[in-house]
């Protein structure tokens, strides 16, 4: 009985790292299919990634393919997906305001204050999971200063030693802020793409009601709720209605 265990998490190991052998052959594929210019190939072979793992670079590579076979909602929609993963990667930025273009509707968005790319490279950066390392790493220097504090007598280095674990817990605070932030933005699911041609936008979650405004694929839209498969939505601009079932892709 006693060596079913080890057994168990060799087999573990092993299916890791044939699983991830695997992803990385397709992957290697895929960029030589994209390479050679066979986008439509090397986006099924992405896609078959995309089922197992998830990646800025994958869903920034995914929408390049996209792209590329003149698909430019599906385009804005991982475009719009790899940069909340990356919100400071430049060049998925620069390809999503290309993609932005294509698009037919040109909505205002209302004024809103922002810190631009500055803001972008600290919440994100090029790991989403940054802060909540940075947190665990600040924790630890936390509780080790303060350990540290209770066993030393000299009162220069108790100083030292008080000065750093209040430093680390402003950093543990901070941090920790920050990755809840980035939890939540990452996992947020109020925002979607239109994906079909034209929709007409509804006053009521009914067919026959009266269209308050029309919408084209690609546009970035909020989803304020759904009832009965028809979405709430809501433009930049301010505008509300009712957007028919099957008419978006949430980001």
């Amino acid at each position: 009985m006693k060596t079913r265990h080890p057994l168990l998490l060799i087999g573990l190991v092993v299916t890791f790292a044939s699983a991830r052998a695997q992803g990385n052959a397709l992957l290697d594929s895929a960029q030589a299919a994209y390479a050679r210019g066979a986008y439509a190939d090397a986006l099924a072979l992405y896609d078959s990634v995309y089922q197992e793992q998830t990646s800025a670079a994958l869903l920034f590579n995914i929408g390049n393919c996209h792209m590329k076979l003149d698909d430019v909602p599906h385009a804005v929609l991982f475009y719009e997906r790899a940069i909340r993963l990356e919100p400071g990667a430049e060049d998925i930025r620069a390809n999503l305001d290309h993609a932005r273009q294509q698009v037919v509707d040109r909505i205002h968005e209302l004024p809103a204050f922002t810190l631009g790319s500055f803001w972008d490279r600290l919440r994100g950066g090029k790991d989403e999971d940054q802060w909540a390392r940075r947190a665990l790493w600040s924790c630890l220097a936390l509780f080790a200063g303060a350990t540290a504090f209770l066993f030393v007598r000299q009162g220069l280095v108790r100083r030292l030693l008080l000065g750093g674990t209040a430093l680390a817990l402003i950093c543990t605070v901070v941090a920790t802020a920050l990755g809840a932030y980035r939890v939540k933005e990452v996992n947020d699911r109020s925002e979607a793409i239109i994906m079909l041609s034209k929709v007409d936008v509804l006053g009521e979650p009914r067919q026959g009601a009266t269209t308050v405004f029309v919408l084209h694929e690609g546009t970035k839209i909020s989803v304020l709720s759904d009832q009965n498969g028809w979405y709430e939505v809501k433009l930049a601009s301010g505008s509300v209605g009712w957007a028919p079932p099957g008419s978006l892709e949430r980001i």
